[in-house]
């Protein structure tokens, strides 16, 4: 028993500084491109590219930071002004001291624009809890808001509508993050993008997408009691999958979500829904031709 407490307690000491020091190679490694912004006594990250008379503003979806976003930048920051950021306590940016909830996260997120002075016109495009928060900017300050493109957009109704996943599934997933300061999420995270690994790969991360699972049921109920809508806005809803008239009965889950997608499309009275007609969640990344053809026949029309 003995040998077996000091041989977990040296394996921990190893990850520990394993994680250390590849936490501080991964922060010296990459190019940062943008910049740090202080919105009262801690820093987001920002990176401002591009140029023209519309500015397009991007929220990755829980536990993602601004990289994922890359492919589809690269090609709208052709176009159009382009401000992708980190939010408080992912990716380069740091910790905030408030609640990890959508209100918190939107009113930080004004304080950026605020310092940057930007105004207007401004399309939002957000994925997943990404369009959430999105979503709750268009109803908080709606003045400069010209359009909203929401990927596979997270709905405040889904806790309740969806089917429940697996809770072995769940607490491996809170595991692997718990033991962030031990380097377990090194070895599971995909090296398709090096600096998305990099900046995912610290407790820091690891940590702020826990509170923000922890107060995604508020985050939900909170845009829920705005009673979103939207009026004329134009809305663009990029969906998985296929229309729910498309889908097999018997695939509960894939036609419970596409319902709920249908729901959003019903906000504005100028609304497309675009389904990819694939299964993947990150639409953004694996068909990103989509999300900028979406954002470029709005761009054109502004």
């Amino acid at each position: 028993m003995k040998i077996l407490s000091v041989s977990i307690v040296l394996l921990l000491l190893v990850g520990f500084v394993f994680q250390s020091y590849s936490s501080y190679v991964d922060s010296t490694s990459f190019d940062k491109r943008g910049e740090m912004i202080d919105i009262g006594g801690y820093s987001l990250y920002v990176e401002d590219t591009g140029t023209g008379k519309v500015t397009v503003i991007f929220d990755a979806g829980m536990g993602d930071d601004s990289s994922v976003w890359n492919k589809v930048v690269e090609e709208v920051s052709q176009f159009s002004r382009v401000i992708t950021y980190d939010r408080a306590g992912l990716g380069w940016s740091e910790e905030s001291p408030h609640d990890r909830d959508s209100k918190a996260i939107v009113a930080e997120l004004h304080s950026v624009l605020k310092d940057k002075d930007i105004t207007g016109p401004i399309i939002l495009v957000g994925h997943s809890f990404g369009g959430v928060n999105m979503q709750r900017y268009a109803l908080t300050y709606p003045e400069y808001i010209a359009a909203l493109v929401l990927v596979d957009s997270a709905h405040e109704d889904q806790i309740d509508e969806m089917p429940q996943t697996n809770s072995l599934q769940k607490y491996l997933f809170k595991f692997g993050r718990w033991a962030a300061p031990v380097g377990i999420p090194r070895l599971y995270l995909s090296n398709t993008n090096p600096e998305e690994k990099a900046k995912k790969s610290t407790t820091k991360h690891q940590y702020t997408s826990l509170d923000e699972a922890e107060y995604f049921p508020r985050s939900l109920s909170e845009l829920n009691e705005l009673t979103p809508n939207y009026g004329d806005m134009p809305l663009v809803v990029i969906a998985r999958n296929k229309a729910s008239s498309e889908i097999d009965k018997t695939k509960t889950r894939d036609l419970v979500w596409a319902t709920l997608q249908e729901d959003i499309a019903t906000r504005s009275t100028d609304s497309t829904i675009i389904f990819s007609g694939a299964r993947q969640h990150s639409i953004h990344k694996m068909q990103p031709e989509i999300v900028v053809e979406a954002i470029r026949t709005l761009v054109k029309k502004l």
